[in-house]
């Protein structure tokens, strides 16, 4: 049985990309997904896992596999 990575965004876009994509999340400009709001994500996210923390980290990857499946 094949073990999942914990962190699947991680090879899928170099650290230069996803901290470029990081900082327009965060500014709140248009990362090329429309509908799909990290905030929303996010709380979604932290109501279902218990933490506000946990629902950024799962937002953040949700996103990073989004832009990297566009790349």
């Amino acid at each position: 049985m094949a073990v999942k990575s914990k962190k699947p965004g991680m090879k899928l876009l170099t650290g230069k990309e996803r901290s470029a994509l990081a900082k327009r999340a965060v500014a709140g400009k248009d990362i090329g997904k429309a509908g799909k709001m990290f905030s929303r994500v996010a709380e979604s996210a932290a109501a279902k896992y218990g933490s506000e923390e946990a629902g950024k980290r799962v937002a953040a990857a949700a996103m990073f596999r989004a832009r990297a499946k566009k790349k």
